[in-house]
């Protein structure tokens, strides 16, 4: 409910000028693939876009996230729902081939923390009584990977990462999901900047509430989860980027971008170069940029609404 609330203050404090208005009136089926968890949220865009197109319908097909590029790229789709970032080369080799050219893809939100979604937002866990008080990315490099590409070592023990005492030289305990795993690609790349090279003592995990309740019964542990997966014997360490204060997981910080591990939910469209997107398409995407689609975001509460900044960036993807 909390994070609900905070998401509604950020889109009541980063509204764009006005509601949505339709440029030209559109009619006939808009066709979105995506995943049956955000069929909520696609029918109250549906109810909020079909009150000013009457003639328009949104048909959604929502099998999951794998196949919702193949839909488009195969002309069956007008609209693939990724929700997560899209795995380069895999996700638009098979769009290329087809196409000629790159999907356009659309941020319509940022990752949310309340549930679990193909982009979800990750925290990094550590038991209450680890002393630590907050990681940088470049310790979070030099803990989960071997590469150390933001940092001059590697981190295996606590006192490599700033603690003293007893913790100085206990062993750190690391935890993941599995390396080929969307959280683990985008982890790599945020954190161990884009090196193959993780931790060789690092314990594969695929299930998320395991590794947070293995963080809970072990101090001197460290994983990286979904916030959704959080229970009350962990606790999410604030992060920081290079050169900034430590910032906390939450709904103003994922929509600012502040938070290091902040995620995009995007769609992707099928726009060929240098021609115009589908006029169903691009109103459809001005609805849910708009305020109103914005606050559908908020109100469906999985994810959290994009700033007005962010979104008039977005704006100009689809013009």
């Amino acid at each position: 409910m909390r994070i609900a609330l905070l998401a509604l203050a950020v889109i009541a404090q980063c509204a764009i000028a006005a509601p949505y208005q339709p440029q030209q009136q559109v009619r006939g089926d808009i066709r979105i693939w995506g995943s049956p968890e955000d069929s909520d949220l696609v029918k109250l865009w549906e109810e909020g876009f079909r009150k000013h197109h009457r003639e328009a319908r949104v048909v959604a097909s929502l099998h999951g996230p794998e196949s919702t590029m193949a839909g488009v790229y195969c002309d069956v789709a007008d609209i693939a729902f990724v929700g997560r970032e899209l795995r380069l080369p895999t996700d638009n080799m098979a769009f290329q081939w087809v196409k000629l050219y790159r999907p356009t893809t659309v941020e319509i939100a940022n990752a949310g923390f309340k549930a679990s979604r193909p982009a979800a937002g990750l925290g990094v866990f550590v038991h209450p009584d680890n002393p630590i008080a907050g990681l940088t990315v470049a310790q979070l490099d030099a803990i989960f990977g071997s590469e150390h590409k933001r940092g001059p070592a590697n981190a295996r023990t606590w006192g490599d990462v700033g603690l003293t005492g007893e913790w100085a030289a206990r062993p750190i305990r690391v935890l993941a999901p599995p390396v080929t795993t969307i959280p683990a690609l985008f982890f790599r790349r945020v954190v161990l900047d884009d090196s193959l090279k993780w931790n060789v003592d690092m314990k594969e995990m695929a299930d998320d509430a395991k590794a947070i309740d293995a963080v809970a019964r072990d101090p001197a542990a460290i994983a990286y989860a979904p916030m959704a997966a959080a229970i009350s014997g962990v606790r999410a360490l604030p992060l920081a980027k290079a050169g900034t204060a430590f910032v906390k997981p939450g709904a103003e910080s994922a929509a600012d971008r502040t938070y290091p591990l902040a995620r995009a939910v995007i769609v992707a469209v099928d726009r060929p170069t240098g021609k115009a997107l589908d006029p169903r398409v691009r109103e459809f995407l001005r609805y849910v940029l708009s305020d109103d689609g914005q606050a559908a975001v908020a109100r469906e509460g999985a994810y959290v609404p994009l700033t007005a900044a962010a979104v008039q960036k977005q704006l100009k993807v689809i013009d």
